[in-house]
């Protein structure tokens, strides 16, 4: 039955009215009567009891009442078609929101429709007045659903544009913190009382809350202030026991349709229930293994929000879609919620310092450049690390930092100059600032505001999961930097994959290596080396500089110098400081590395490694092979710097020559390699 105009003014007009006026107290009674009825009736059916279930005692008295008031309202003479619609649109979110079905709203108001007919069969006899009372009544049902029907599909449609925003948004966002903040933000935009959080695990296996949207907010500061326990992954404790819990251990979306009814949620229920917190559901995020990484846990206001078709499917988005995206940026470290916030407001009241580390040319220990190193002082004027804060932000964040550490940069420039200190300075840049205009402006403002030339600064480019994705137009933008005299150069060359990429498909002034592969030079002092090494020589193939940082000590500093990188930086040089500090560093600075003459272990190996690479290229000359082999090597110069002649490395090495002058001891001659490094990691490990 189509409603049309004219059937609208006819149900809702003063014919209507008159039609209807007489009947308000047999309804109101039969309104009362039928509610019992009603809900007897549709309880017996699965479906709406499970629903009917999820209510407490008060909260389903409270229904049935309203329900009584609901049906007065549909028989009334005085109601109007913009009340009637504003009712019904309102029910049908309601019932949409605790996931009664279009279906069994179709049989509830059959029930209201021969309920309505008995009422008035007892009340009339059979008269043009009772047939026209029915005809009102169920034009009126009929209006009620499509009203409530209407409501459905503006939630579906929301529904599935938040859908389609999580998958634009998971393309998009730069790194984990906007990738979480954005989801939030869009989930945040549902009807339905929704609220929540965002939350991995930290190196202790404690869940740490990241972010966090709507009245969660509280909820989780009431878990940091111990009104509450904090929830937990640990099976072994009752705050392990909620939803949460087992979703992460599980790996599985876990639904609580009754949440301020069950008793898994006891022990938040004192908060929880203030907050209105009706139904829950935790949905684990895992790792191409299966392996939970992370978990979002949502909130709402109405029981069983979570159940309902739509919500469940956008729950499965969440966990295979937005799973996979957290997945690949789970590099980042995992920072508690207060720790974020604290971070972004230092940021917003510029409680940033700039510190200053140098690079210098390790062929003659030249001062090249410095970089900008990014703090934040806290509210205790402590500096607080960039590998603590960088991970809590996001690209507007990022943004924001490069612009008050570039002007700040610049500004340092000019008074280190006129101290008569003319260098150039280094400011890191995330991949994404490639083709941004909105990096690119604040690079120009802050050149002019000090009047600096721009082949005063160097851009480094460090490593992100997706920068590779228009390079025609990182091109140009790079182009029009070198233009300029802005050098730019990509920093941690070697840390991923698309960083070797990059090196192929981007003209840099400079690259530099990754620091944590220097690090290594701890525990396996010949990888590190090897690293250095053969980087160096794939960079030199491109004509590109090579920069090492992580040089923390003097083996380090001669052993990259030797194996050919052009500069250096590290601890072992000059840790960061303040611009003031510069001027004293470089007036005492001496340079501590002859490379004609090594005086460490790391040192004496990497000049090793690099006649050993020598050694296997001549393979094909056993002439000059053999000629080579009978030269002195950079270790028989450290064997002569240290006095250890007749030492088990000066025989060693000895050995190694004997072996390399004949081609059928290759095996013996790599054992005697193997014996030499390890001779020379232990006097490494004895200098450290």
């Amino acid at each position: 039955m189509e409603l049309q105009h004219a059937d609208l003014e006819a149900i809702y007009g003063p014919a209507a009215a008159d039609a209807l006026r007489g009947i308000e107290a047999a309804s109101a009674a039969f309104a009362e009567r039928f509610s019992e009825a009603f809900y007897a009736e549709l309880a017996a059916e699965s479906p709406v009891g499970e629903v009917i279930a999820r209510l407490s005692q008060q909260e389903f008295e409270h229904l049935k009442q309203r329900q009584a008031e609901y049906l007065a309202e549909l028989v009334s003479p005085d109601l109007t078609q913009e009340q009637h619609a504003e009712a019904a649109h309102r029910a049908g979110r309601m019932h949409a929101f605790v996931g009664v079905s279009p279906m069994w709203l179709i049989e509830s108001f059959a029930l209201y429709q021969r309920g309505i007919h008995a009422m008035l069969a007892d009340a009339l006899a059979p008269s043009q007045r009772r047939e026209a009372m029915q005809h009102i009544i169920d034009a009126r049902i009929l209006y009620d659903l499509r009203e409530q029907f209407a409501s459905y599909d503006e939630i579906g449609r929301s529904v599935t544009a938040a859908v389609s925003a999580i998958d634009e948004h998971t393309e998009s966002a730069a790194n984990l913190s906007d990738l979480v903040r954005g989801v939030l933000t869009i989930l945040g935009r549902l009807d339905g009382g929704i609220s929540g959080f965002f939350a991995r695990a930290d190196a202790q296996g404690a869940l740490q809350c990241e972010a966090a949207f709507g009245v969660a907010e509280h909820y989780y500061e009431a878990m940091q202030q111990g009104q509450i326990p904090k929830i937990s992954i640990d099976p072994d404790i009752p705050a392990g026991q909620g939803p949460g819990g087992r979703a992460w251990r599980s790996g599985e979306v876990t639904v609580s349709n009754a949440w301020m009814l069950e008793h898994a949620s006891a022990p938040w229920r004192p908060v929880g229930t203030k907050l209105g917190f009706r139904s829950s559901a935790a949905v684990p995020l895992r790792d191409e293994t299966g392996r939970t990484i992370a978990l979002f846990t949502l909130y709402s206001a109405y029981p069983g929000f979570f159940s309902s078709n739509r919500i469940s499917k956008l729950l499965g988005h969440l966990h295979h879609v937005v799973g996979r995206a957290v997945a690949q940026r789970m590099h980042a470290t995992v920072i508690p919620l207060h720790e974020r916030s604290a971070f972004r407001r230092l940021l917003d009241s510029q409680r940033v310092a700039v510190l200053y580390q140098p690079v210098i040319d390790l062929r003659y220990g030249a001062l090249v450049k410095i970089e900008a190193l990014a703090r934040l002082l806290d509210d205790d004027d402590d500096l607080i690390p960039a590998d603590r804060f960088l991970p809590a932000f996001g690209e507007s964040d990022l943004l924001e930092l490069f612009s008050q550490v570039l002007h700040r940069a610049c500004a340092d420039l000019q008074t280190l100059e006129r101290a008569g200190l003319r260098t150039r300075a280094a400011v890191n840049v995330p991949a994404l600032a490639l083709g941004d205009a909105r990096y690119r402006d604040v690079l120009m403002d802050a050149i002019d505001d000090c009047a600096l030339t721009p082949d005063r600064l160097t851009l480094e480019i460090l490593e992100t999961p997706s920068d590779l994705a228009d390079i025609a137009k990182h091109h140009g933008f790079i182009a029009h930097l070198r233009e300029l005299g802005i050098e730019v150069e990509q920093d941690d060359l070697g840390s991923a994959h698309s960083s070797l990429v990059r090196l192929d498909q981007y003209p840099f002034d400079g690259v530099k290596i990754d620091q944590a592969l220097v690090r290594g030079a701890a525990r396996n002092p010949q990888r590190a080396l090897e690293f250095i090494l053969y980087l160096s020589r794939l960079a030199h193939a491109l004509a590109i500089p090579v920069t090492v940082e992580g040089l923390e000590h003097p083996g380090l500093i001669e052993a990259a110098a030797l194996l050919g990188a052009d500069r250096g930086q590290g601890f072992g040089i000059a840790m960061p400081m303040a611009a003031h500090e510069l001027i004293p560093w470089h007036a005492r600075y001496r340079y501590p590395v002859d490379t004609r003459a090594p005086r460490t272990a790391l040192g004496a190996m990497a000049g090793y490694l690099l006649w050993d690479l020598q050694l296997g290229e001549l393979g094909r000359w056993p002439d000059l092979m053999g000629a080579f082999s009978r030269q002195s090597s950079i270790v028989d110069m450290f064997i002569a710097e240290r006095s250890l002649q007749g030492s088990a490395l000066d025989e060693l090495l000895k050995q190694a020559h004997a072996h390399a002058r004949v081609p059928a001891n290759e095996i013996a001659y790599r054992k005697t390699r193997a014996a030499i490094i390890d001779v020379l990691r232990a006097y490494a490990l004895e200098e450290a």
